[in-house]
Parts: C-alpha cells; sequence; structure tokens
C-alpha cells in the first residue's frame, strides 16, 4: 500500500467545478480539521465534464480540470482523487461508493456541504453518509450554504453572471477573478501593425466562457502583473466569425507564441464593435488603453 492510504486522512466531498466561495468553505474546514488531528486532506472530484455528461447538453465547465487542481492545492489539498467521468463510474451504488473511497483511503472524516448527493442517480445524501459513517467508526462535518449578497453561492449563479457579462458579481461569488489559461498561438498580427500586438489564446471545448465583450484584466509574466485589455469573441471589423480570446498586455514586450499564460478578467468594458477600417480601431483601442492605465476600469 501507499504511504496516502495508510496515513488518515480527511475526505473532503463535491464536485468543486468551479471552486467557488462556498467550495472553498467546505476546503478550508476540512483542511483546519485535517491539521488539527494530524491527518492529510484528500479532495473528492470529478476529472472530466460531469454535467456535460449527466445533462447532455454539452453544457460547460467553469474551470477545466488543470485549473482546479491549482486552485484545490492552494486550499491546501494534499491530495485530489479525480474520479472518471464515465457511465461505469457514474453506475456505482451510493453505500459501493462509499467502500470504493474506503478501500483506497484511510478515511477518518467526511466533509461536505449539507447539498452532497452521490452514487448512482444522486441517490446518497449526507443522511445516508452520516449513517455510513457512524457505522465506520468515522466523523461528518456538514458546511451550511454559503451566501452573499443574499443568495446562494453555486456554480449556476456564476455562469448566470458569466452569460450577462457581471465579470465583478462572478468574482465576488467565485472570490477570484475568473481566468482563462491556454497556450499563446500566432494569428494575423494585425494588432501589431496598428501599435497594439496582442496574445491570442482559443477556449478549450469544455470551457465555459463569459460574454462576448472587451475586458480589462490582468496577467503575470515572469513573475510580473501586468494590465490587460481582453477582447473575446468574433472580430466583425476584419468579417471573421470565429472566437478566440486577444489580450494587449500593457508594457510588456516579447514573445509569448508557444507559452502558457492566464488571463484573468477583472471588469467588463464594452461591446465587441464593428468599426470601419483600422484607423476607428486603433482609436478606440487607445481610449480603452487610457481607461486602463487611469484605472477607471479598477
Amino acid at each position: 500500500m501507499s504511504d496516502n492510504i495508510k496515513k488518515p486522512t480527511v475526505m473532503a466531498l463535491g464536485y468543486f467545478d468551479s471552486v467557488h466561495e462556498g467550495h472553498k468553505k467546505v476546503i478550508k474546514t476540512a483542511k483546519e480539521f485535517a491539521d488539527k488531528n494530524g491527518y492529510t486532506l484528500t479532495v473528492f472530484t470529478f476529472k472530466g465534464n460531469l454535467k456535460g455528461l449527466l445533462n447532455g447538453d454539452g453544457e460547460k465547465s467553469v474551470y477545466l480540470p488543470k485549473e482546479r487542481e491549482k486552485f484545490l492545492i492552494d486550499l491546501g489539498a494534499d491530495e485530489i482523487y479525480f474520479a472518471p467521468v464515465d457511465f461505469n463510474f457514474l453506475s456505482t451504488a451510493k453505500l459501493a461508493f462509499l467502500n470504493k473511497l474506503n478501500k483506497k483511503y484511510n478515511i477518518k472524516c467526511y466533509v461536505s456541504g449539507a447539498d452532497y448527493r452521490f452514487g448512482k442517480f444522486g441517490k446518497g445524501d449526507i443522511t445516508d453518509l452520516k449513517r455510513y459513517a457512524e457505522n465506520n467508526n468515522q466523523e461528518q462535518i456538514v458546511v451550511d450554504t454559503f451566501t452573499l449578497d443574499g443568495q446562494k453561492v453555486s456554480t449556476t449563479a456564476i455562469k448566470k453572471f458569466l452569460v450577462s457579462g457581471d465579470i465583478k458579481k462572478a468574482n465576488l461569488f467565485l472570490g477570484r477573478n475568473y481566468s482563462v489559461t491556454g497556450k499563446v498561438f500566432k494569428d494575423r498580427e494585425v494588432g501589431s501593425t496598428i501599435g497594439f500586438p496582442t496574445a491570442n489564446i482559443k477556449l478549450e471545448s469544455d470551457k465555459f466562457c463569459i460574454k462576448d465583450g472587451v475586458y480589462a484584466g490582468i496577467t503575470e509574466i515572469d513573475g510580473k502583473v501586468y494590465k490587460a485589455i481582453i477582447n473575446y469573441g468574433a472580430r466583425p471589423t476584419f468579417n471573421l466569425k470565429d472566437k478566440l480570446i486577444e489580450a494587449h498586455i500593457d508594457g510588456f514586450e516579447g514573445n509569448l507564441y508557444g507559452r502558457e499564460i492566464t488571463l484573468e478578467f477583472t471588469s467588463r468594458i464594452r461591446d465587441v464593435k464593428k468599426f470601419n477600417g483600422e484607423e476607428d480601431l486603433k482609436a478606440q483601442l487607445e481610449k480603452d488603453l487610457k481607461g486602463l492605465k487611469d484605472g477607471i476600469y479598477d
């Protein structure tokens, strides 16, 4: 057996699809209990797009597994159990699911939200978990629903904010800036010809993105944080319908092609517009950049 199996652990249970403020409360509660008792912290989540599979409608994730992994580790997870998103695993009955976890880990305590469901068809709930824990000499901690501005913090609510372009409210519920991570690729380089070079990123197919528009944001490159103007959507001025992210990084000079960067969205500037040519576009970008430098979008 590996060290992780031998070590007593606290198991934080959830999907944690956006690692929002409510999710963070669950993880932090589990971390505090683990530290107090000298246990490790294991976070259970899913590797793929769980809701997209279950709903069958192509629903996308606010954060991809690689993004969630970073957030969860930053919150103190010693290990993350990424369960597969397939019908074989999802067909596991509720007690069989818990038995599977206990075969893999030496679980001393379960921590979850009050609405946590598990097992085939989500038939298991916190009452079933409590009974199982008591029968196995384990503890259970249930974390109350987390609210902000009188509203339950949920991924569903965050997606509504992103769809409407309300990035500030989305960031409030997330407890961090909504972000996109990807490799910079070489495009048409039109931005460079008008004095606004951009770092271009394509979204992965499962990534839930924000409403089309122009946003203020930040990015960290080689340890330095830069402000950025970020455009997401089509490029109607050039009659290009494919959507991508273009970021003009203020003050950065260098080549980012092939490098992975993370762009954080902090506020919305305006809608995407069709301009009468490159000169009109340049004039608008100069206005956007001045606002960015002056801090009016902060």
